[in-house]
């Protein structure tokens, strides 16, 4: 299997997040690549390419271009209003009856507009390494596209909580989402996305919910008690044309392996019986137990058995990297689901 990476994401650091009440460094971080890319290279994963390179039509797919723009000029706009050695965050949020557009010459404007949460920090290497991610999530697309069977885009940052014009939950560009598009408008007739992170696929549900040409299964934290919070209830199944083709699989906190791999059964059922052309695979790790944002209890040997599931949907399969933040084990539970799979 080939692994599309590039090490321009590494500027996107050094940021801080706020957790129960303390500022600590921000989970996602570049060391989650190296840590990956060791256990990788440690399992016998030793094809590594570097991404082609993509203008932003393919994300204009998806995405807003006023967002797009945002995303491009928020860092520099910052420096020149508030100076250097600081990080750009929202001061609000836009909420109900706040919907006006921004003015696109103020940056405290454009990301209240443009952000939901304090976790899409923007700092001096942010876009680089957003461009860097839609670069290897595209690169690893067009592989497929030409008869690969499975490839790997280790994606940073991640990009499941990014809507069409919202960043938040450490994503700023849908990678997942941009790669289905990109197998749709290249000739594919459906595509699947898994979602297997703890946290719902709030971004990736709200892009396709009006489609039916792109099925949504999600595997992930209730929302009740669980980031986004907002979306990822068992009740939302799609709207108008999409009616049916969204599936969330929420599960209690301290789930295990017989009960995450009982959702795993429903998931595969489901996209057998819708058929698609490709499997996009949008891979969390932050299930495992003891990470530090998760809340479920799977065990390292279990992404084993998860890699094995997705592979006996016998689809080609593009495994796109999400979230895991548990340095330590994140690349041994990531090599192990790309085992599993092409041990099946």
């Amino acid at each position: 299997m080939k692994i599309i990476y590039s090490d321009a994401h590494q500027g996107h650091a050094g940021a801080m997040e706020l957790r129960r009440e303390t500022f600590v460094p921000m989970a996602e971080c570049p060391e989650r690549m190296a840590a990956i890319l060791a256990a990788l290279a440690g399992a016998g994963f030793d094809d590594t390419l570097a991404p082609d390179t993509f203008g932003l039509e393919e994300a204009g797919r998806i995405h807003d271009p006023d967002f797009l723009r945002f995303l491009e000029t928020a860092y520099p706009m910052w420096l020149e209003r508030h100076g250097p050695g600081t990080t750009a965050f929202a001061r609000t949020f836009g909420m109900r009856g706040m919907a006006q557009k921004p003015r696109m010459d103020n940056v405290d404007a454009m990301l209240s507009a443009y952000t939901f949460d304090i976790f899409a920090p923007i700092v001096a290497g942010t876009w680089t390494a957003i461009r860097s991610a839609l670069d290897v999530a595209l690169t690893g697309a067009s592989l497929i596209q030409a008869g690969a069977p499975s490839v790997f885009s280790l994606c940073r940052p991640p990009g499941h909580h990014a809507s069409g014009d919202l960043a938040g939950g450490y994503c700023y560009l849908n990678n997942a989402a941009i790669a289905a598009q990109n197998f749709l408008d290249r000739g594919a007739s459906r595509v699947a996305i898994l979602d297997i992170d703890y946290h719902h696929g709030n971004g990736t549900q709200r892009i396709f919910y009006d489609r039916d040409d792109v099925l949504f299964v999600s595997l992930h934290g209730r929302p009740e008690e669980e980031y986004p919070f907002l979306l990822g209830y068992a009740d939302e199944t799609g709207h108008g044309a999409g009616e049916g083709f969204n599936l969330n699989l929420p599960m209690p906190p301290g789930t295990r392996i017989d009960t995450y791999m009982t959702a795993m059964e429903t998931a595969a059922a489901r996209i057998a019986a819708f058929a698609p052309d490709v499997l996009v695979l949008s891979l969390g790790v932050d299930t495992f137990d003891g990470d530090p944002v998760g809340g479920f209890c799977l065990q390292t040997p279990d992404y084993l058995r998860l890699g094995q599931a997705v592979a006996k949907l016998g689809l080609p399969t593009h495994f796109v990297m999400e979230g895991g933040y548990s340095v330590a084990a994140l690349g041994q539970n990531v090599s192990n689901v790309l085992t599993g799979y092409l041990q099946r």
